[in-house]
């Protein structure tokens, strides 16, 4: 066990992102072992908004986090055999204006989980997005998520390592980016949690190390798995220049069978 935790530590450290790009806010999460049953669908609405964040575009006509708000419902639905679809729908409030920013669908596959009687979780997202060019520079997109972590009693440790492929043109022949999520929380009371997240976003491999020019966002979080409804909330500060400055996020989860 814990040369698990000192095994993924050490990874988080050896592959921190190093070069920033642009990139749609719209899901800021860590993934876990939770997964829909065969059968079972539910609905996540992702908010999250930017009160102080960078100004500067990366690219001409970029739509900048700075005031902006996210809203992204996500449907998802168990397909069995360890799989579970998703389809989001991504919208952006900038300037007093709403407007639609991308659509994704994914599909995560969980084959170990301690549920199941193995020692951890872990398994893969992989997901495939079509993003308006004010929001990303690459129309297309693909992203792999690795999933793997563990409970202990009351705490939860999960590690996401990411790897973002543009898909479209002029993009399409560079090299991949990197970057990763991570997640430790405790369960304080019945169905309550408190923690921490960290997401370093991101790096393209085989670049120079430049830590200023990187995403580095921290979240103070609450976690709340009982009924009606289960959320997730938690207020981010950015720690590098090219990071917005003050982030907020909730994940609102919605059983619908």
């Amino acid at each position: 066990m814990q040369f698990i935790c000192r095994a993924l530590l050490f990874i988080f450290i050896v592959v921190v992102p190093t070069v920033s790009m642009a990139v749609l806010q719209d899901e800021i999460q860590v993934y876990d072992d939770e997964i829909n049953a065969k059968g079972e669908s539910s609905l996540e609405l992702h908010v999250n908004s930017t009160p102080r964040g960078v100004q500067t575009p990366s690219y001409p006509g970029e739509v900048m986090n700075n005031n902006g708000v996210r809203v992204t419902p996500e449907l998802a639905y168990g397909l069995g055999h360890d799989l579970e679809a998703g389809l989001y729908i991504s919208y952006v409030n900038y300037d007093n204006k709403f407007q639609y920013a991308a659509t994704k669908l994914r599909m995560k596959w969980l084959p170990i989980r301690e549920d199941k009687g193995d020692d951890f979780f872990a398994g893969a997202n992989l997901e495939l997005s079509n993003v308006q060019p004010q929001f990303d520079e690459s129309r297309y997109n693909g992203e792999i998520r690795f999933i793997v972590g563990k409970h202990f009693d009351e705490w939860l440790f999960s590690f996401n390592p990411i790897i973002d492929m543009p898909l479209s043109q002029p993009y399409v022949h560079q090299s991949p980016y990197y970057s990763s999520a991570t997640r430790l929380s405790r369960e304080v009371i019945p169905d309550l949690a408190l923690g921490v997240e960290y997401y370093s976003n991101l790096n393209q491999l085989g670049q120079p190390i430049n830590y200023q020019n990187t995403q580095q966002l921290g979240f103070l979080m609450m976690y709340y798995d009982g009924k009606p409804v289960s959320f997730q909330a938690g207020v981010g500060k950015g720690f590098s220049n090219s990071t917005d400055s003050l982030t907020l996020k909730a994940i609102f989860s919605i059983p619908l069978n």
